[in-house]
């Protein structure tokens, strides 16, 4: 057989070891401060992704004359270049500009060298003497005079026909021609400058700028004229030519003549880059036409054509889409350390003065997310149907939006001071949603204000209704006392938003009233309305404890009915310390018997219990009652109050019993073994709960109840209650007690008050049931 107790000590050891090395994890689990932090920073994270602006990182794609699949609308202002007018505006900017020609003065000197290089090499190479070779049939002499000739043709830079050289073979290259050509060259040159483009009407009209390529300096020329084309060079040529007199034979200066023209190259070229540049130049200097798109115009409607216009708002529109993802990168990070910063500023005051509890701060967390969307959603429908009523102001429909919704929970589900707090944070978040508008900040911090404090007192469903027409009215005043701060005032326009406003007060009420069973079931938290349906005493629960305990089922009403007069006479919460009491003991029906107020005959279930087990019994109503509260979803607050109500005391019969018992073990128990685990009482009306269980149970001893011994016991039990230290943390005062003190006097006289003797009538049993001589009504 395998041995069990080996095996479970084997298992405790592993799980030990898995918990010491998964230390880090258990500590963060467990630290308080950790967790708050972490619920912050994420609310922080969350705020801001809600409260950055939309990007798009896949842009749909329009074509001129597609249909549109659906409305787009413009989410923001933005400009859309008007290319028409934008090109227009560069076309005025460069008519003026001049375009610009490259001069080159050195052009004939490098045909003149050139030239007379080519003569120098025909006369050593001795083609002079080919005039009969070159029609010679010979193989030979042909390939060597059509090499003679490329080389005359490769050093010049010009082809000659067979006839021209062959001219000038017969010349022999005479220098004369040379000198002839050469003469015609530089007179060419001389007199003037030769291009060959043609100028445009709007170059004559505005003249050129020449650009001298060896030293770089311009001049502005206005008149063209002066400026010759390379044909009227060819006629000028041709003119001299036949005044050249070295040029005397018809046949050399005909040759003399082409080799002119085809040496003349224009000194003067147009200089693109240089003009276009000077253009773009200009260009960058002209401010580009603007039109603006505004918020919530309709760029496209579905089933419509997509035209040019369309496009334009379209490129524009997403191309600033584009360049939001860098800059929604810095708003994203700048909304979430300002909404940290905010948090911290608010959350450090509010920690001490309000006991915010884990629980707590998740809670309001969750509402601030909820408060954000309800608006977003609120400003998304406004925008949707804004063009369906284009009769009514724009603004008519943001007021209808609720933003008190979250105050308003708060308020109800915790306290209206952490809802105060909470109204400030969310007003500063909600005006980021609207561009920083002062106003909007005013309407809903007044709002959510007005409606946190009057919620408190519901004590109905139906009175979530009353409060959103008390917020709807306050809303309207809102509005008016706003719109008279901007001057802002028209007739029809300021009620229609007047009525706007009662609207959101009355949607806040409703949307409220739908969430606070949500809230209630999630987070434990307990309203005036449960406590209310819970102070029922049909439920279930009692009428169990009539039956199985009715002497703890009267304890309860007695001590509810001296708790909630308490209550009221201190300023505490006088239902819930009502209702508290009533369930503050119903753990004890899980072992009725062993409490005084069930046994019945005589019989006492702790005679046969040691001291110690007997304590243990009745300090375990306590856990029992929690659990019981737990199991039917009475809440945290009652819970807490179930678990206090007798805080750390001591079960004083059993302790003093121990004490006396002949056995020396039970003699030496410590205190601690008759104490309640606590906690103590941490709020006023589980201190009252605690009063009132102690003082109720020890009135039962009273024998003769007299108004003065009820005070004087009423006293007794509250001093020693105070000198054991129970009420040390649930901030009640000298006065307070007093007070409480009175109210328990009261009850307790009502309850225990003296009855006029009035003379036994004369009754006889028959078959067990008590009848009166006058022939009366029975009663059992």
């Amino acid at each position: 057989m395998f041995n069990t107790g080996l095996i479970k000590g084997n298992a405790s050891v592993i799980i030990k070891k898995i918990k010491d090395k998964s230390a880090p994890i258990f500590r963060f689990a467990g630290n308080p401060q950790l967790q708050k932090g972490t619920i912050l920073f994420s609310l922080s994270i969350i705020l801001a992704i809600l409260l950055t602006p939309q990007t798009h990182f896949k842009y749909p794609e329009y074509k001129v004359g597609a249909i549109a699949t659906s409305n787009i609308k413009a989410d923001r202002d933005f400009l859309v270049e008007k290319r028409s007018a934008t090109d227009q505006k560069r076309m005025e900017a460069i008519k003026d500009i001049q375009s610009v020609y490259d001069y080159d003065s050195e052009v004939a000197s490098p045909i003149q060298v050139n030239l007379t290089n080519a003569f120098l090499l025909m006369k050593e190479s001795g083609a002079e003497q080919g005039k009969l070779a070159i029609t010679n049939t010979s193989k030979d002499t042909k390939n060597h005079l059509q090499q003679v000739k490329k080389a005359f043709e490769n050093t010049i830079g010009i082809t000659l026909s067979p006839d021209e050289f062959n001219t000038l073979c017969q010349s022999k290259f005479s220098p004369s021609i040379l000198a002839g050509i050469t003469k015609l060259i530089a007179a060419a040159y001389n007199e003037g400058i030769i291009t060959n483009v043609t100028f445009l009407q709007q170059e004559k009209d505005r003249g050129i700028i020449i650009r001298d390529v060896k030293n770089q300096s311009e001049k502005e020329v206005k008149d063209l004229s002066q400026i010759r084309h390379i044909k009227d060079v060819e006629i000028s040529l041709k003119n001299m030519a036949g005044k050249t007199a070295a040029l005397d034979k018809a046949e050399i200066r005909k040759v003399a003549f082409s080799l002119s023209v085809k040496l003349i190259h224009p000194n003067l070229a147009y200089n693109k880059n240089a003009t276009e540049l000077r253009k773009q130049e200009a260009i960058k200097d002209v401010e580009p036409v603007f039109f603006k798109v505004q918020k919530n115009e309709m760029l496209v409607r579905e089933g419509e054509q997509i035209t040019s216009a369309v496009v334009d708002k379209m490129d524009a529109y997403y191309k600033m889409e584009g360049e939001k993802r860098l800059s929604g990168f810095f708003v994203f990070t700048g909304a979430f350390f300002t909404i940290a910063f905010l948090a911290i500023i608010l959350y450090f005051p509010a920690k001490n003065w309000l006991k915010l509890t884990i629980s707590d701060l998740l809670f309001l967390s969750v509402i601030a997310i909820l408060q954000v969307l309800l608006v977003r959603a609120g400003i998304f429908v406004a925008e949707a149907v804004t063009d369906t009523f284009p009769f009514l102001p724009a603004e008519a429909f943001i007021y209808p939006i609720p933003f008190t919704v979250g105050a308003m929970l708060v308020s109800l589900l915790i306290n209206r001071n952490l809802a105060l707090v909470l109204s400030i944070f969310l007003s500063v978040i909600i005006t980021f949603l609207f561009d920083g508008k002062i106003g909007l900040f005013l309407f809903s911090f007044l709002g959510s204000v007005a409606a946190s404090y009057r919620i408190v007192d519901c004590r109905q469903r139906t009175a979530f209704f009353k409060v959103g027409a008390v917020l709807g009215i306050v809303n309207m005043a809102a509005i008016l006392f706003l719109r008279l701060l901007a001057d802002n005032i028209s007739g029809l326009d300021t009620l229609i938003v007047m009525l706007m406003g009662f609207a959101g007060g009355v949607v806040s009420g409703i949307l409220a009233a739908g969430l606070t069973p949500l809230f209630e079931a999630l987070f434990h938290y307990t309203t005036d309305i449960k406590l209310l349906e819970l102070a029922n005493l049909n439920q279930p629960i009692f009428q169990r404890m009539i039956i199985e305990a009715p002497g703890t089922y009267h304890h309860s009403v007695i001590v509810a009915s001296m708790v909630e007069a308490a209550a009221e006479a201190i300023k505490a919460n006088s239902l819930l310390a009502k209702v508290s009491a009533y369930y503050h003991d119903i753990g004890k029906m899980k072992k009725p018997q062993y409490f005084i107020e069930n046994q019945q005959n005589g019989e006492n279930k702790h005679d046969k219990l040691s001291p110690k087990m007997s304590s243990l019994v009745i300090i375990s109503h306590v856990k029992d009652g929690c659990d019981l509260a737990n199991k039917i979803k009475l809440g945290s607050q009652i819970t807490n109050i179930i678990r206090e109500h007798h805080g750390t005391s001591m079960v004083s019969y059993f302790y003093e019993k121990a004490k006396k018992d002949k056995d020396p073990s039970i003699r030496s128990l410590p205190e601690s073994d008759f104490r309640y685990p606590g906690p103590k009482p941490q709020i006023r009306e589980a201190g009252l709960v605690l009063l009132g269980d102690i003082v109720e149970a020890s009135s039962r001893s009273l024998s003769n109840p007299t108004p003065s011994r009820i005070k004087t016991l009423v006293r007794e039990r509250i001093d020693r209650v105070f000198s054991d230290g129970q009420l040390d943390e649930c901030e009640l005062t000298f006065h307070d007690l007093n007070k409480i003190a009175e109210s328990f006097n009261l009850i307790l006289n009502g309850i225990f008050h003296h009855r006029i003797d009035y003379p036994e009538p004369a009754i006889r049993e028959l078959n067990g049931i008590k009848k009166e001589n006058n022939g009366g009504s029975f009663s059992s």
